[in-house]
């Protein structure tokens, strides 16, 4: 009965199905979480440094700049004619 028990826990070893495997798994799969979870701060930290970029280039925005009146009265005039 031992040695049958011993041939499956053989087996199973070598399918990767025995506890000490498993476990063995179930580490690196923590390692590769953890992993994620910093990948996924510092993608969230770059997003939000983009993000003030952006916001600043549109403020920076070149002014438009505004044709200069020669003649103020004759100006005045055309704008109460149009309203």
């Amino acid at each position: 009965m031992q040695s049958l028990g011993k041939i499956i826990a053989i087996i199973l070893g070598m399918l990767g199905l025995s506890s000490l495997a498993s476990g063995k798994k179930k580490a690196k799969v923590k390692k590769i979480d953890a992993k994620k979870k910093v990948v996924k701060k510092k993608i969230k930290t770059v997003d939000k440094k983009l993000k003030q970029v952006k916001k600043a280039r549109t403020k920076a925005k070149k002014p438009t700049k505004r044709k200069k009146i020669k003649d103020s009265d004759k100006f005045l005039k055309d704008f109460a004619k149009k309203k």
